[in-house]
């Protein structure tokens, strides 16, 4: 009997206390059952929750499909990383809260700006009543009774201690390469890359979606970096056509966003004709931190401009050196660079763009500025809760019976049929 051809979606959650499979069960909702453009005209529209063999845990499953217009049946995974993180405290968060709000409020990207007053105001108003109930009242300038001032500083403290320990604490351990996040940043990195080689490496799949939300594109732009590699190392050293009309492609006086993922898809079909064994065609970044990557993964813009040019951070398209992210660079025969992931891997982003820092997603952000021209930064906007903090809303439908122009959007990119 013929096998049905298979690919693999593998979702990465964001930050909080995230509970296995909650996260995958409303994308998959979104993505495959709610998405008729997809469907078989003779097949069902449900999923099948089936063991899953590649990540470990016998708190996941994978949830699989029915074969699809194309006759291709996907299987949904999570990558789970948040029971990694357990044991935060505010000695993981002060370092990192420390280096954004110890610098001029200028030197941030400007989505932030705002965030940083809001955060240094409400730290200010705590550490402010906290020193009136500690001065002698001869010493305090403002005669307002010590419980009431205790009071106020609890309150302050309150409000922002919660937010920084269960949601910011994720993301200042994994962001911040202290001594005592180390261990945390190293687990999480070698599960993921684990998780993505087993993929690879089970056989059944044609092709690899690697999607990530918040901090999860993070992660998942951390495994791409330190999977692919091995893989560019597996490719024979033979000419590559395809790839050289890819690399004239970015010679061109400005980079043409279908143009350059048409030639992507076609690279990557080249390179597995060549002995490379990489099959993730598609990152999609949803709500993504590395917007503020000057910030985050960097001293500032410079030093993140000096850590891509160096090719410690993959950039798309990938850094060039002769015009070329392949090598030997003046060679007819040449292999791609140790950060040319997203030589064959398309990279597409999407945002609610921000504004008055409680209005779309501050968190995330257009990223073609960023990492790169090659990537598809897509903005959305959403009717829920009037557009307020949005975050948490790339994949909440409308209502039931309107998924909305955002999901809409994450359908289109997510590209279950590979059109």
């Amino acid at each position: 009997m013929t096998q049905i051809p298979k690919q693999a979606v593998l979702l990465i959650h964001g930050i909080g206390e995230q509970r296995p499979m909650d996260t995958l069960r409303g994308f998959v909702d979104m993505i495959w059952k709610r998405n008729p453009d997809v469907h078989h005209a003779h097949a069902a529209t449900g999923v099948f929750s089936k063991p899953d063999d590649i990540s470990g845990s016998y708190e996941l499953r994978r949830l699989t499909t029915t074969k699809d217009r194309n006759g291709v049946r996907t299987d949904f995974f999570e990558f789970y990383w948040a029971h990694m993180m357990e044991g935060t405290t505010m000695g993981h968060v002060l370092p990192w809260l420390k280096h954004l709000l110890l610098r001029r409020p200028g030197s941030l990207p400007r989505a932030l700006q705002g965030a940083w007053w809001v955060l240094t105001g409400i730290v200010l108003v705590a550490l402010f009543f906290w020193l009136l109930t500690a001065l002698p009242e001869s010493w305090r300038f403002w005669h307002l009774p010590k419980w009431i001032s205790a009071a106020i500083g609890l309150l302050a403290t309150l409000a922002l201690a919660p937010v920084l320990k269960k949601f910011v604490g994720d993301a200042a351990r994994y962001l911040t390469p202290l001594p005592i996040n180390i261990h945390r940043r190293q687990e999480i990195r070698a599960k993921g890359v684990e998780v993505l080689n087993k993929l690879h490496e089970s056989g059944e799949y044609q092709r690899i979606i690697l999607a990530g939300h918040s901090l999860g594109s993070v992660i998942g732009y951390d495994i791409l970096t330190h999977a692919w590699p091995a893989y560019a190392e597996q490719a024979q050293p033979l000419a590559h056509p395809v790839l050289n009309q890819l690399e004239d492609l970015l010679q061109s006086s400005g980079l043409e966003i279908d143009a350059y993922q048409h030639a992507q898809l076609a690279l990557g079909n080249e390179l597995r004709a060549n002995g490379c064994a990489w099959l993730v065609t598609d990152f999609i970044t949803m709500g993504s931190p590395l917007a503020h990557a000057e910030v985050l993964m960097a001293i500032n813009r410079e030093d993140l401009h000096s850590k891509q040019a160096e090719r410690e951070l993959p950039t798309c398209p990938p850094q060039l050196e002769a015009s070329r992210f392949s090598y030997p660079p003046a060679s007819k025969v040449r292999r791609l660079h140790y950060a040319a992931v997203f030589g064959p891997t398309r990279w597409s982003n999407v945002y609610f763009p921000a504004r008055a820092i409680v209005y779309g997603d501050v968190i995330g952000g257009p990223l073609r500025n960023v990492f790169g021209l090659g990537i598809r930064d897509c903005p959305v906007r959403t009717s829920i809760w009037g557009g307020f903090l949005s975050h948490t809303n790339y994949w909440t439908p409308e209502n039931k019976q309107t998924t909305g122009e955002h999901i809409q959007v994450l359908q289109r990119v997510i590209n279950l049929l590979n059109e």
